[in-house]
């Protein structure tokens, strides 16, 4: 609980920061984002209900269906980043972003894994620097919580594009792989979301 209110504090906190820093012209620029999204491939393990009750002798093999295997789910969350504008650097970010991901769209907060993720990024500007048109990648450490009341560290990949609608918001497209997650203290190992949502700087 203490991580959760210490990094919703951050990115309350940091972007004010950062677009008040950009009025005094600095090369320093924040951005606040919120996706919600279809998880197009997971690995998730459950139990067959079939088999609830069961008492397999130790050593036996388990039956090939014992195990379930499942495909989609939900993927929610916002986050925040601090990118350099200009210099050698520029394009470079860092970002904690703080999300879930579920195995349906029930919600059911009992079934979602809790993610907290410290991210790198880099997003690739045009020759002014405000293109409309901005790609991005990113990558870095997950800490993965809540299912199971089990912690567990993993990492994440991803890249998409912030296309910018307006001078401050932009609709975010984004591809995230999120991995290292531990399936004996969750129901995944692993999953991919393809997330929309909204920038803002």
């Amino acid at each position: 609980m203490k991580i959760l209110i210490a990094t919703v504090a951050l990115l309350l906190t940091v972007p004010p920061f950062i677009w008040a820093g950009n009025a005094d012209g600095n090369s320093v620029q924040g951005q606040f984002y919120f996706f919600t999204a279809p998880i197009v491939s997971n690995t998730r393990y459950n139990v067959n209900p079939a088999y609830y009750g069961v008492v397999f002798t130790p050593g036996e093999p388990l039956p090939a269906n014992y195990q379930l295997t499942a495909v989609g789910g939900n993927n929610t969350g916002f986050g925040g980043e601090v990118l350099i504008n200009k210099g050698i650097d520029k394009g470079l970010g860092l970002g904690v972003e703080l999300g879930y991901g579920g195995p349906d769209w029930s919600f059911d907060w009992g079934d979602t894994v809790g993610v907290l993720s410290i991210d790198a990024s880099y997003h690739f500007f045009g020759k002014k620097n405000r293109r409309r048109v901005e790609p991005f990648a990113t990558g870095g450490y997950s800490l993965y919580f809540g299912d199971r009341t089990a912690t567990q560290t993993g990492f994440n990949l991803g890249g998409g594009v912030n296309i910018w609608v307006f001078k401050h918001a932009a609709l975010r497209l984004e591809v995230r792989n999120q991995d290292g997650i531990n399936y004996f203290h969750s129901q995944f190992t692993h999953y991919v979301a393809f997330r929309f949502g909204m920038t803002f700087r």
